[in-house]
């Protein structure tokens, strides 16, 4: 049995590489020599796989991508499950930014590739990766509705909006001042804030 790594081992090896090297030196600074010999192999391995350091930076934004939502389809199950609307959403969110807690690289990088969008091809993957995202939360909040957990009179695709970009905002938050944010009771204060809304409350009202 031969112990030569197979090429998706190998593009798995230069990927894993290339986000340890981007969280040390960050998007401009980081190099393919460095990668390379962050993953003992050749600069000429790294471009057997990739062709050039933009399309490896991609390559990785779009494999961390699909690492985080590939475990989005079980949170909806749990989340379903709960049969609470407002639990579900809490759920949603947690296990979302838990996640990023246990890969905290990822959220600066993916900081540090929406700062490279002037780039047209960096753009035009941002863009996809972003649509992506939304089309994927449209389909999960049709998941809801269907199981009676969101407003049926609601587009999916304005939700998907309003979810990913209360998203990314928290993210930045937590990226800029981790201490001062406390993802935990901001979640919920936040899922309070949406089930209450930010009408003024009117005589007789009670505050869920």
């Amino acid at each position: 049995m031969s112990d030569t790594p197979t090429p998706d081992a190998t593009r798995a090896r230069i990927l894993e590489a290339a986000a340890r090297i981007l969280a040390r030196k960050g998007f401009r600074a980081a190099s393919l020599d460095a990668v390379a010999a962050d993953a003992g192999l050749t600069k000429g391995a790294i471009y057997w796989h990739f062709r050039s350091k933009n399309d490896l930076f991609q390559a990785l934004l779009d494999h961390k991508f699909a690492q985080h939502v590939s475990a989005v389809p079980e949170d909806l199950r749990i989340a379903i499950a709960t049969g609470d609307a407002r639990r579900a959403v809490s759920g949603m969110l947690m296990a979302a930014f838990n996640r990023l807690r246990a890969d905290p690289d990822w959220p600066r990088l993916y900081l540090e590739f929406i700062g490279q969008a002037r780039e047209p091809a960096m753009r035009e993957r941002m863009v996809r990766v972003r649509n992506d995202g939304i089309r994927l939360g449209a389909e999960y909040f049709k998941a809801m509705q269907q199981a009676g957990l969101a407003p049926a009179g609601r587009d999916p695709h304005t939700a998907a909006l309003f979810w990913n970009a209360l998203f990314d905002g928290l993210m930045l938050a937590w990226v800029i001042d981790p201490d001062g944010t406390d993802l935990d009771p901001l979640v919920e204060r936040i899922v309070a804030l949406l089930w209450q809304g930010l009408a003024p409350s009117t005589p007789g009202s009670s505050t869920p």
